[in-house]
């Protein structure tokens, strides 16, 4: 077996680059070891790969946003309110008894 980078001759185990093919003694099987042209465009597809995810996911989140901004009131905010204006009302009858304006 011949490295590729190297040219050394070894009986080793041949070490196959998943990046380039190429065939590498053990000194120079990772691809920064042989300076791996095909580990570049890897990165690149990678990158772009993540980028495009990236904003798939800012775009879904934008359109929840959107769907929950037009929901408007939720049942909690008008349970909330209704209880507010039971107290205010109990508390108008309580004022309005006490100053005897109602029997």
């Amino acid at each position: 077996m011949e490295c590729s980078h190297c040219h050394k001759v070894s009986n080793e185990l041949p070490y196959r680059c998943k990046f380039c093919g190429g065939t590498f003694c053990s000194d120079h099987r990772l691809p920064e070891n042989h300076d791996c042209v095909g580990l570049e465009s890897y990165k690149d597809n990678k990158h772009e790969e993540f980028k495009g995810d990236v904003v798939k996911a800012a775009k879904e989140y934008d359109a929840k946003v959107k769907a929950y901004e037009r929901r408007g009131l939720d049942t909690r905010t008008v349970a909330m309110w209704i209880v507010i204006v039971v107290i205010l009302a109990f508390l108008a009858y309580y004022v309005l008894k006490l100053m005897k304006f109602l029997p």
